[in-house]
């Protein structure tokens, strides 16, 4: 459950690739993990505004057979234990271990992996979320998709896959562009 001390049916939900740590394909061990800039400062700021924070990600790599869901659980227990030290709290980490292409006998539900809805549903049921009151951080479209249509407000974060982004639909929905999460939360929040 999140913290006491939390605004409820209210959310920040946040890819995790490319906008808490910096993307160089299939992080999942603490050696790997590199915060992106400023990212720690935002996650501060939404603590501060007693946002609950959910992150949402997307890990192909697991039935890839890069590495494991336990590799990835171990790897935010230690992510948490970093934040924990500065009085941040992540209150869900959701995965879709996942990718159509590696998962044909569907292990796994496919309606989790971004650009469905499945991880948002869970997280907006469990925690009596309001997404009307909610935002989304993702550095892919297919990360705000889910948002808009569930009535999320998004944030589109720059990184290494921008060039290839469909900038038409980005602009189709105004939806917002920034260099890194701590300028959605500073200056378009803040």
């Amino acid at each position: 459950m999140f913290n006491s001390n939390r605004t409820m049916n209210r959310a920040f939900f946040l890819d995790r690739d490319g906008v808490l740590n910096v993307d160089t394909n299939f992080v999942h061990t603490p050696d790997e993990w590199q915060w992106c800039d400023g990212a720690v400062e935002a996650l501060q700021w939404m603590t501060e505004n007693r946002f609950p924070i959910i992150v949402l990600t997307n890990q192909s790599g697991i039935t890839r057979g890069h590495y494991t869901v336990q590799d990835v659980k171990k790897l935010h227990r230690w992510v948490d234990q970093q934040l924990k030290e500065t009085g941040i709290h992540v209150d869900a980490w959701l995965m879709a271990p996942h990718h159509p292409k590696f998962d044909p006998g569907h292990q796994f539900p496919p309606e989790d992996r971004k650009p469905g809805t499945g991880m948002f549903q869970k997280a907006i049921e469990e925690f009596e979320i309001d997404p009307r009151q909610s935002y989304m951080a993702g550095d892919k479209v297919t990360d705000l998709i889910p948002a808009v249509k569930l009535g999320i407000t998004p944030f589109f974060i720059r990184s290494r896959h921008e060039p290839k982004q469909d900038k038409d639909w980005l602009r189709k929905h105004e939806i917002p562009v920034c260099n890194r999460l701590y300028d959605a939360t500073h200056q378009l929040l803040g």
